[in-house]
């Protein structure tokens, strides 16, 4: 890798895949040799500790960091044994909110900024932030960025979201869109938004089409890392690829998935 990978993952709306593309990203570039921590600053709807079967393992999280009661190190912690250059920071509790505030005027945004300011380091080639629902935490961490992926479903709210968080987001040099969950049969015949329609209405180029994959949804039910050869992983392989600079076709292999019904 020529150059480290800062990229935010972020949406205003919740549910649209957001914590599965920062998870399944941080599996593949671990599983290709790199050092990658991942962050989650979701502090409403917590959720990487639980696809990555940690809920009861860290002793310390990102508000712990903020609030000087642990040092970077021992705010991390490493969720899959067989992978061991992944490095996961949990997200903070809303039951340090009032020692936040006092501390910081500006509130959570302000306090996650920080904490991910201080987690920043050489020690890592790739650092994926997961953002959570609205768009305050995403701006706040704006410029610690070299990319952004806005993320969506195929549902008009969740269109409208990704396109509104794409304005917000111009501090960052690259910002890209990342279709989550695509239902390629919905898609091809009308009954969802296809592809093309989806760039459009967000205005973004399209830096990625994830599958529909329920073998995906089990795996972070199980908190195991999720296979290399499903059809979402493909997808998020060639994500990965993508945001190291290499030009790889937005469906190369995947099963299933032909551009020309994704349209």
């Amino acid at each position: 890798m020529n150059s480290p990978v800062h990229c935010l993952i972020a949406s205003s709306k919740g549910g649209v895949g957001k914590s599965t593309t920062a998870l399944g990203l941080a599996v593949v570039f671990a599983r290709a040799g790199r050092r990658v921590l991942l962050v989650d600053c979701d502090v409403s709807s917590r959720s990487l500790e639980l696809f990555s079967g940690t809920a009861d393992k860290a002793l310390f999280h990102l508000g712990d960091l903020v609030l000087q009661r642990c040092s970077p190190e021992q705010a991390c912690i490493v969720p899959f044994p067989e992978l061991p250059g992944l490095t996961l920071c949990p997200a903070p509790s809303r039951l340090e909110e009032s020692d936040i505030l006092e501390k910081f005027p500006g509130g959570f945004p302000e306090a996650i900024a920080c904490g991910c300011r201080t987690l920043v380091s050489n020690a890592y080639d790739v650092i994926l932030w997961d953002t959570g629902s609205g768009y305050e935490i995403p701006r706040a961490l704006a410029s610690l960025a070299h990319v952004a992926l806005v993320c969506t479903e195929q549902s008009p709210a969740s269109i409208r979201a990704a396109a509104y968080t794409a304005s917000l987001l111009s501090d960052v040099p690259k910002v890209r869109l990342v279709i989550c969950s695509f239902d390629i049969d919905a898609a091809r015949h009308s009954e969802r938004a296809g592809m093309l329609e989806m760039i459009d209405r967000c205005n973004l180029k399209c830096a990625a089409v994830i599958p529909l994959d329920p073998k995906m949804m089990k795996a972070q039910e199980n908190g195991t890392p999720p296979a290399e050869k499903l059809p979402a992983m493909r997808a998020y392989a060639n994500l990965a690829k993508r945001l190291e600079g290499w030009d790889v076709p937005l469906f190369s292999g995947i099963r299933g998935m032909k551009r020309k019904h994704a349209l």
